[in-house]
């Protein structure tokens, strides 16, 4: 390995996937250098999307743990808060009393759900899910036969949902919207998802708010009341920059970055679902909160920090969920002004959804359908759409149709 001229130390405000992903670039690409990340969380790294499935089926934290072999010899300070970051001194102070200085500092901080005021005291368990504790209180309530409450239709809850109503718990899931996925799926997509959670059982409430409990029911805004052993709320989560912007550093619910990675101070960088990036496809400032884009960001920085002409992060968003047997892949956009449904759009069904805005593809989603998942996401950006009725045809075989030429 070739030592690079790049010097530390460098401190990571963080410990979960992104922090990993960086200083296991840095180190692959040669760098030397001390680096330190520093984690309010006392758990040693690991991965999220589990704690919604596989860590409710089995409870074995082992499973989940990232592999640091490739982040090897890195301080670890966890259980210890960041509580000021000096741009002007390049210190960093810790909520314990120490100080660590920086050569370079990158926040990797994420996010917190939020929270729901309307069941504040509520006799019930109230949790939201984002860390491995949060995971295992919620896996302690999920016995046969409990009634759980999940507050908001987006992916994490309906993934609960699933593992929910697998292991023998009722499960009911409360949207303010009057449809799940809003965010991140076209409509389709989310009448499949919601009717092939409501087919095993799921009691879907949609277009309802909670206002507050009684007892151990969940009051709803038509008066109507659901019984509840255990709640967890899931309406999305705010961007953890309040020490970014107590330092002066350009924040808007996320820190603003650059496809380098960089924020608006000089030796200050933003990796994961902390970040206000410019989404390649749509061309706005978004939070990309994906696992994708925690891991290949965070790389990619450490790439451009020991090679500055190297090209800048620019990957198109993705994202996928398990629900029961449905394995659901989207990239890009999820919604539209055009729709191109390729296949059969129903539960138990394989199709794909293709996405347009003004005849350009913007999004692609695969249910059950992996395989043309890579081939479609090709499409993304392409202003010259192939045949249109020949995209639609499931008996196309997509390699072939992309790799003709197109005017």
């Amino acid at each position: 390995m070739t030592e690079v001229a790049m010097q530390g130390p460098v401190v990571v405000l963080g410990g979960g996937l992104a922090a990993v992903s960086f200083a296991g670039g840095l180190r692959s690409g040669g760098f030397g250098g001390e680096i330190v990340c520093v984690s309010d969380e006392a758990e040693p790294p690991y991965d999220r999307p589990p704690l919604s499935k596989e860590f409710q089926r089995e409870g074995a934290a082992d499973k989940i743990r990232l592999d640091l072999s490739r982040a090897h010899d890195v301080q670890w300070l966890r259980g210890t808060p960041a509580s000021k970051v000096d741009t002007q001194r390049r210190e960093v102070l810790l909520a314990d009393g120490r100080s660590l200085g920086y050569r370079t500092l990158v926040f990797a901080t994420g996010a917190t759900p939020r929270r729901l005021p309307a069941l504040q005291g509520a006799p019930m368990p109230v949790i939201t899910l984002r860390t491995l504790d949060d995971a295992q209180r919620i896996r302690a309530g999920l016995t046969a036969g409990a009634r759980l409450v999940v507050i908001g239709g987006g992916v994490i809850g309906l993934e609960l949902a699933a593992t929910a109503q697998g292991l023998g718990a009722q499960a009911t899931v409360i949207e303010a919207l009057d449809r799940v996925m809003n965010r991140c799926a076209s409509a389709t997509l989310a009448a499949v998802v919601a009717q092939s959670h409501r087919e095993r059982g799921v009691d879907l409430r949609l277009g309802r708010q909670v206002t507050g409990f009684d007892g151990h029911a969940i009051l709803l805004d038509d008066g109507t009341h659901v019984d509840a052993d255990l709640v967890v709320v899931g309406i999305g989560v705010v961007a953890n920059d309040a020490l970014a912007r107590a330092a002066d550093i350009a924040c808007d619910d996320g820190i603003f970055v650059d496809r380098f990675g960089r924020t608006t101070c000089p030796g200050v960088y933003a990796i994961g679902d902390v970040t206000r990036q410019r989404n390649p496809i749509s061309e706005r400032f978004e939070r990309i909160e994906t696992w994708s884009n925690a891991q290949n960001q965070g790389l990619a920085v450490a790439r451009t920090l020991l090679d500055p002409t190297v090209t800048p992060y620019a990957d198109i968003p993705w994202y996928w969920s398990d629900q029961y047997d449905l394995r659901i892949q989207v990239a890009g956009v999820s919604m539209g002004d055009d729709e191109i449904v390729r296949g059969d759009a129903s539960p138990g069904s394989k199709f794909s959804l293709i996405q347009l805005h003004r005849g350009r593809v913007v999004g692609v989603t695969c249910m059950n359908n992996v395989r043309e998942f890579s081939s479609l996401k090709r499409l993304l950006g392409d202003v010259a759409l192939p045949d249109r009725a020949a995209l639609a045809d499931p008996g196309t075989d997509l390699r072939k149709l992309l790799a003709a030429p197109r005017t």
